[in-house]
């Protein structure tokens, strides 16, 4: 164990979700996930380097990080044949198309954010009948930030290793709350991406969006 898990270790205490949500690690390694079970499976484990996901609850909401997709911001927005993928970038483009909240580095567009509406997502003109209904809220950063997000949530996985059950109850060394004192990631989510999150979203990490717009806890979760 390196000395910034430890100093993790000795700041967090308590009980999992107290007041806030839990952050978990997921990439195409994991068999259980759809990056494996789909996209791996079908295009390649290489494909799918440095791809990953970080879930704020039990299930979802699911925040995507992807890697850089070169000149983006020529072609915006972005389009690719689904039944047509050959590289990583096509698939990059297909899972940002697909998915509700994505991250991803482009020095130009750093601190900007995009959405795309389902309006905004060309069908295959191959297979018109595939269309996406979802709406995809693109969160653009530094690509030295993207490097650090991947460690950190590396850190985080790790950590999420070290939980354990004691009298029925789950102890967590990844408490937000925690976490945001040594870490990046977890500000740039409280401040930056789930602002945008659906009123369903923010439901799932027990919070709501009051009329004037703040954000607020409507329980708290799990012991004091």
């Amino acid at each position: 164990m390196n000395p910034k898990q430890l100093l993790l270790l000795k700041l967090m205490k308590n009980y999992r979700k107290e007041y806030n949500y839990i952050i978990y690690y997921s990439d195409s390694t994991n068999e259980f996930d759809d990056l494996q079970e789909i996209y791996a499976a079908d295009f390649g484990q290489d494909k799918m380097s440095g791809i990953f996901k970080l879930t704020l609850g039990l299930h979802f909401p699911e925040v995507l990080f992807l890697p850089k997709i070169e000149a983006i911001q020529e072609s915006w927005p972005p389009y690719v044949a689904y039944h047509s993928l050959e590289s990583a970038q096509d698939i990059y483009i297909e899972l940002m198309l697909a998915s509700d909240y994505i991250i991803t580095p482009c020095n130009e567009w750093a601190g900007t954010v995009k959405i795309l509406q389902p309006e905004d997502k060309k069908p295959d003109p191959d297979h018109a009948e595939l269309t996406y209904s979802n709406k995809s809220i693109v969160f653009f950063i530094t690509e030295q930030d993207y490097k650090i997000y991947r460690q950190e949530a590396k850190e985080i996985a790790a950590l999420n290793d070290l939980e354990e059950v004691i009298q029925h109850e789950t102890v967590s060394y990844t408490r937000t709350e925690d976490l945001e004192r040594c870490m990046s990631i977890p500000v740039f989510m409280k401040e930056q991406v789930i602002p945008y999150f659906s009123d369903r979203d923010l439901y799932e990490i027990s919070r709501k969006r009051e009329e004037n717009g703040t954000i607020v806890f409507t329980q708290p979760i799990g012991n004091k």
